[in-house]
């Protein structure tokens, strides 16, 4: 007999709901419906909290039909969601403003003051991460420094996938994986840091109680099953951050497997079974889904975004298709030009917010296609100082799994086979990050005895790895260091032309 399970994705620009048939291993249905990020003030970016519901709403009636199920015959639901983000809450649970999200980069000053205040070794020793802007702590922070008439009124703190949940459930709660990437969080002990709140004069009262990732968290109220068509009583499941769930949906679950995404952004994700972080901070160190296992992550803002920018700014006229074909005919290091991929600033491995994106090496001889190449090639170069860093705290790298916008052209795969040195692997798993919430909901139901199990019924790889080709490899290994030597070369003009403006 078929047991379904609901996948939600709470994305950026986008909500995501599948439907898991886990006696099959089939997704039954997908949709996906958008929404916008709000930009009050440069700089800014917000979320109106009930858009995520609305969407959420609105896929609900469009996957029933295309999966030919009835809403009563759902076992479970559980959710993936952007990180990071701060949707403040009244005594009634109604948001005091608008969320505001990942993106957002008001609190540079903030984080800046923890920096100086607390210091780096504080903050390691405290949380285990960076701190960069958008992140909840300095967030929080600023609202106390600029919203003080909402600050004093909060009741509680929550993530975006929590918030979901909670209008679904009325019950508060977060889990590990999303927790750890909020500044306030020890992913060692999987709690709150109730000492380093107290030194940031942060109520413990703010935040909601912490359950593992595939716990329950709830079941569907009335009300909203008034309001959905789903059945009151369905169980809920507390779901995870949308890196962890897409390993997961990746099968990523294991220390030696490694997930690398080029998305708008690029992430380089590593599970390993001890809390170890990176004393410089230049990692960051999550919980995973799994109990007892974390992951370092590495972030590069602009990875697929770079391309966009290249295309819609220069060359609109061309598909990505076109451009990328047209990079595969440059040489390998497009002829010694260069790029660095900070158009948004940069997080790992520098976090250095006023770092700008930059060509260097150009010259007559150069076309469309090289800028492309070195577009591409920067991007993979940037990710690679994320592997790199991580082997150098002891993770291990067996397979790489890629996945996301850089797996549908040829040459993104090559590039990171090359660069990486490594054979890429590929992942057959569609919306790998709502696939990952279903299988939290499938296992936290019992449906599925381990996560190890889940996988193995659910997710698959391509069967043929994309090799490294040895020459490549070679002139990679040559070009890697001057890549990595212009951001120490170019960080002061960077500094002082953003200071300028």
């Amino acid at each position: 007999m078929s047991s379904y399970f609901l996948g939600v994705d709470l994305g950026t620009s986008s909500l995501k709901t599948i439907l898991l048939d886990a006696e099959s291993g089939s997704l039954l249905a997908q949709v996906a419906a958008e929404y916008s990020i709000q930009t009050p003030q440069p700089g800014w970016a917000e979320q109106d909290p009930q858009i995520w519901v609305d969407a959420f709403l609105s896929t609900l009636p469009v996957v029933m039909s295309q999966a030919r199920i009835d809403a009563s015959q759902i076992e479970g639901i559980s959710f993936s969601g952007q990180m990071h983000g701060c949707v403040c809450l009244d005594a009634q649970g109604n948001p005091l403003r608008p969320a505001i999200i990942w993106a957002d980069q008001r609190s540079a000053r903030q984080v800046e003051q923890v920096y100086t205040c607390q210091g780096i070794e504080k903050l390691g020793a405290a949380t285990g991460n960076p701190l960069a802007a958008g992140f909840m702590l300095p967030t929080l922070l600023w609202l106390r420094e600029n919203e003080a008439e909402v600050y004093t009124r909060i009741h509680q703190v929550m993530l975006p996938k929590d918030y979901l949940r909670l209008v679904i459930t009325g019950e508060y709660g977060s889990e590990p994986s999303d927790a750890s990437s909020t500044g306030l969080f020890d992913p060692a002990r999987q709690d709150w840091n109730e000492d380093w709140l107290t030194g940031l004069a942060i109520p413990l009262r703010f935040l909601p109680p912490v359950k593992p990732s595939h716990a329950p968290g709830g079941s569907v109220s009335k009300p909203f099953a008034i309001l959905s068509g789903l059945r009151a009583g369905t169980p809920v499941f507390m779901g995870a951050s949308d890196q962890s769930a897409q390993a997961l949906g990746n099968g990523i679950i294991q220390p030696g497997d490694v997930s690398c995404t080029i998305g708008t952004g690029g992430q380089i994700l590593a599970p390993v079974l001890q809390p170890r972080y990176d004393p410089q901070l230049r990692l960051h160190l999550f919980c995973h889904a799994l109990p007892q296992v974390w992951h370092l992550e590495s972030a590069t803002l602009s990875a697929g975004l770079s391309l966009k920018w290249l295309r819609d700014h220069f060359f609109e006229d061309r598909s990505y298709q076109q451009l990328v074909d047209e990079a595969a005919h440059a040489p390998v290091g497009a002829e010694g030009l260069r790029y660095l991929p900070y158009l948004a600033g940069e997080r790992t491995p520098i976090m250095d917010p006023l770092a700008t994106g930059s060509f260097t090496g150009l010259t007559l001889r150069h076309h469309r296609r090289h800028l492309v190449r070195a577009v591409l090639e920067g991007v993979v170069f940037s990710l690679r100082q994320g592997l790199d860093l991580m082997q150098t705290l002891g993770a291990p790298i067996q397979r790489i799994v890629a996945s996301g916008g850089g797996t549908r052209h040829p040459l993104w795969l090559q590039l990171q086979a090359d660069i990486f040195a490594r054979p890429i692997y590929q992942s057959s798993t569609p919306e790998a990050a709502a696939l990952g919430a279903a299988l939290l909901a499938a296992v936290g139901s019992g449906y599925y005895a381990s996560f190890e199990q889940a996988c193995q019924h659910i997710v698959h790889w391509k069967p043929a790895a994309i090799e490294p080709i040895e020459n490549n490899v070679r002139l990679y290994e040559e070009i890697y260091p001057h890549y990595c030597s212009l951001y120490p070369t170019l960080r002061a003009t960077f500094n002082r032309k953003s200071g300028n403006e």
